[in-house]
């Protein structure tokens, strides 16, 4: 792959993505635990910005699920109900989205007329499952983590680890991850981080370590491609 590739940069984004929706939660437990309650910190338009990019992504990571996903990997009938109940209802929106629905015969091309290009719907599919699978290979490496690259600013483990955080395997697993991650992004837009880091901070904590490993992730394989990270401005 090419560095100037749409994919390397996409992969890059995501990392972009990752690392700046790490670092506003870190800079907000930090002043939230020393607050005790909701604060302000002058930059809460660009929090609602970070947080919204952070919702598209995990937007697409489920939608990279729902088509990743096969009845066959499924291991007991109550995790299929479990899928149907929370994916098949996605279906229908999706299948529009990627082009997949029928279209009315008026719609369809005329004589003389060239074919409609395709490759919005493709571009729209690799991006889903781009996401997808960064978002495994992340949780799958969140509890091998050094030491030296965990900044989860409430660890209480020394030296901190993630080591405790299982890797979600069976579909049902890894859609309940998703679902708590898009929850957690929802609880951060209310800002009370300190009622957080008290009542729920396995949540918070995962959700923290997995933007982390995605992070790191992207940011040592776009190094392979000699893309820099941007400096903040």
């Amino acid at each position: 792959m090419q560095p100037n590739s749409a994919g390397v940069y996409d992969f890059v984004t995501i990392g972009e993505v990752a690392d700046t929706t790490k670092q506003l939660i870190a800079l907000n437990l930090q002043y939230g635990l020393q607050e005790g309650e909701s604060h302000a910190t002058g930059m809460e338009a660009v929090e609602r910005i970070v947080l919204q990019q952070a919702r598209e992504y995990l937007a697409s990571v489920r939608e990279g699920f729902i088509l990743s996903v096969r009845a066959g990997r499924v291991g007991s009938r109550g995790e299929l109900s479990y899928l149907l109940d929370r994916v098949v209802l996605d279906w229908s929106s999706l299948s529009q989205e990627l082009g997949l629905a029928e279209e009315p015969t008026a719609e369809l091309e005329q004589p003389g007329q060239e074919a409609p290009s395709q490759e919005p719907t493709i571009q729209r599919v690799r991006g889903q499952l781009l996401a997808f699978g960064m978002a495994i290979v992340a949780l799958g490496a969140l509890p091998r983590l050094p030491a030296e690259e965990i900044t989860f600013p409430h660890s209480y483990s020394k030296p901190p680890t993630y080591s405790d955080i299982p890797v979600p395997v069976a579909p049902g697993e890894i859609l309940s991850r998703i679902e708590e991650l898009e929850q957690m992004i929802w609880q951060f837009t209310l800002r009370k981080w300190a009622e957080l880091a008290r009542h729920r901070y396995g949540p918070l904590r995962r959700t923290y370590g997995f933007f982390e490993s995605s992070a790191l992730l992207a940011r040592r394989e776009s190094e392979r491609f000699g893309i820099k990270r941007r400096p903040l401005s």
